[in-house]
This record gives C-alpha cells, structure tokens and sequence, in this order.
C-alpha cells in the first residue's frame, strides 16, 4: 500500500510537524508513505530540519511548469494564497491514476486539490480538519475590516467547508471541539477521532527546574505581548519562550518590548530550536502555559504531557478530550489572567503536587497515544477505503 500524507506547504507548525511524523510513523509499519507537498516554496524555508531527513518528501508543483506556480497570498488573509485556488487545476494531471492508494490530507485549503485529484486521478481521501474554513474566519478576523462582509464571507466558508467534508471519505479530528459543525452541515457524515501523538519520554526526571515554558511558531496573532499580564501577577516568574519567529522584524520589536517593560532577566526567548532541545525544555520546565486557543487541538499539552509536565491551556480545545481537568493539567478560559496566574501560584508553592499531575498526564500519552497506535489507526482507515 502507498499513502500520501498531503500538506499544502512544509511550514514550522504543529500540522507540518504531525504530518512528518504521521509518514515516519506509516513507514515503520512498513507502509511505502510519503509526505506529499503541494507547494515547494514555503513562508520558511528549511522547517523542521531534524525531521525531513527521515521522511521522503514528494513536491507537486515541481511537476507543473513554472509559470503556473505564480502565487501570492491575499490580502488581510494569513495563509490563504493564490495557490490554493489555481493548483486544485494543474497538479492533479500530473499524478498518474492510483500513483497512491490512499491520500491523508491535512488543512481545508489543501483538501481543493485533494478533491480535483480525487476525480482526475481516482485517488481517495480522509482529510483531517483542525479548524474549519467558518471558525477560522469568525475567530481570525471579526475585528478587522472584514467585518462588514463577514456575514457573507461565512455562508460562503460554510458552502466550502460542506464541500469539503462530502468529498472526504471520513471526516478525520483530533478531538471533538468542531464536531457539532461538522454534524449541522452534514448529519450523517462519519467523523473519525484520531488524536496525534508524541514521543513521550522512557521516564521521568527527578527534579524539575522552576520556569513556565511557552512554545508556538511566533508570528502575528500568537500574541507574545500576553506575557507581559502574566509576568506582572508573577514578579518572580522566570519564562522561557521557545520557538521560530516567523518574521525577524516582529522577533526585534517584541525584544524591544521585553527590555522597555523590564524583563529581560524573567523572560528568555530561544529563538528556533531542534527537536532534542525542545524535548528538554519541556522535560525540566515546571509548567507548560497555551496562550492562544488552538481549537482544533492544542499540541503544546500533549507533548508536555509526553515529557511529564503539567500544563494550563485554554478550555475547549480537542487536545482537553486526551486529559482530566484539575488532574493532568488545567483547562481555564482563554486569557483569564485571574486564573492562570492563581493555578501558577499554586503549582509553584506544590511543587510536588505539579509533578505529580505531570507524571499523570505522562502515564495516559504511554498507555494511549504513540505514533504507532496513530499510524495503525490511519492504516486501517487507508485498508478500508482505498478500493471505494
């Protein structure tokens, strides 16, 4: 069996980063998996370095000619490009009939070409949707000057997302933030939860050192400016916020903030680090923080739990499902300064008590959640559908 695991880009993020280790995953099954990329030009280069060399990556657009890989992004919009209309209409001839069995895509703009390919090459196909095309849009950008046709802009995300989800085999989530939506649009249609997973650690270190860790891709709507609120209810609280900043430009204003604010000795910022480094900041800190509401999922917990660390995380999001509130971790109200600093207090004075839900969350990602139980889940959905 030959899958492909379709991306749209191979940017820093968590779906790039789970879409990797879906095809590493497939191929110690001995599944002949390939990670499948619509476009080879990226918003930045060289992502995930440590991972793509495990994994062999198949570029669409480099089949097409150069001139129809013309893109640019919209206006306004963050990851919406030109691209996702025009290559749904050039890559699919380029794929030989049944080159794949089975496709897993990732991302509602990805899945266009996904259903072109679908019907030209005769390839079928599961796409995971973290967030669908109407949530993005009333979460993203309601307080800009969309706002005026965003009325019309949503019954337009909704014709599309409908779209989506009836050409997919299955609907594939990582928990079930979304699926009333998915169940207004199409009562009938199957949803499938397939969590993603981790590498969770043999065991557990004994000690842990007192910071609060953070980790996202940074750009613009991530937020770093919160840490500031945080920072001011903890004056003692030491933080290390890891992670690539997708503009440098956004990385030295931020800096500026930290050091016009006075807080250059609390906060750290890492910059870009590999995968072994990232494992041990998240092995040592005392509690992992979300700052923003990852609906979809939400990987920061899961791979902290993997790692035995606590974690406080907006409620609500897919990755609340894996967990048990106030046990593993805590789910609280996204930006409710109040709370977060009151439960970081808290595991702060209890430093033992903080272990001790880590190692809790730990012992669920073990027994639940490995790479393998994820890539058997997606092979037997591939064995079930690939012939329909």
């Amino acid at each position: 069996m030959k899958i492909g695991v379709l991306i749209d880009r191979l940017n820093v993020g968590g779906v790039e980063k789970i879409a990797l280790e879906q095809v590493k995953a497939l191929r110690e099954l001995n599944i002949d998996a390939y990670l499948v990329v619509l476009r080879k030009k990226a918003v930045v280069e060289n992502a995930f370095p440590d991972l793509v060399k495990k994994v062999p990556i198949i570029y669409l657009d480099e089949r097409i000619a150069k001139p129809l890989r013309f893109s640019f992004p919209f206006p306004v919009f963050h990851f919406f490009s030109l691209f996702h209309i025009t290559y749904p209409f050039f890559i699919p001839y380029t794929i030989k009939k049944k080159e794949f069995d089975y496709l897993i895509v990732h991302g509602t703009y990805t899945a266009f070409s996904a259903i072109m390919i679908r019907k030209i090459a005769k390839i079928p196909f599961s796409v995971f949707i973290w967030d669908p095309i109407d949530y993005i849009l009333g979460r993203v950008y309601a307080n800009n000057f969309l706002f005026h046709i965003l009325s019309l802009l949503r019954r337009l995300a909704r014709f599309l997302d409908k779209k989506i989800i009836a050409n997919s085999d299955v609907i594939l989530v990582g928990g079930d933030a979304h699926n009333s939506y998915f169940k207004k649009l199409l009562p009938n249609k199957k949803i499938v939860v397939i969590p993603p997973s981790v590498h969770p650690l043999r065991s557990l270190p004994n000690k842990k050192k007192e910071y609060l860790l953070i980790v996202t891709a940074w750009k613009e709507g991530k937020n770093p400016e919160y840490v500031f609120e945080v920072v001011k209810k903890q004056p003692k609280l030491s933080v290390i916020m890891a992670g690539k900043w997708l503009d440098k430009n956004f990385l030295d204003t931020f800096r500026k903030e930290v050091d016009k604010q006075g807080y250059t000795k609390q906060i750290t910022i890492t910059g870009e680090v590999t995968e072994k480094q990232l494992s041990n900041y998240y092995k040592e800190a005392l509690v992992v923080l979300q700052i923003n509401d990852d609906r979809g999922f939400g990987m920061p917990a899961l791979e902290a739990a993997g790692h035995g660390t606590t974690f406080i995380i907006p409620q609500g999001q897919g990755v609340c499902n894996l967990f048990t509130k106030g046990s593993d971790g805590y789910f609280v109200k996204e930006r409710d300064t109040s709370t977060i600093s009151k439960h970081i207090q808290f595991l702060y004075d209890h430093k033992q008590h903080a272990k001790e839900m880590g190692k809790r969350a730990w012992e669920k990602v073990v027994k639940h959640y490995s790479w393998q139980q994820h890539a058997l889940q997606l092979r037997q959905l591939a064995e079930k559908y690939e012939g329909e």
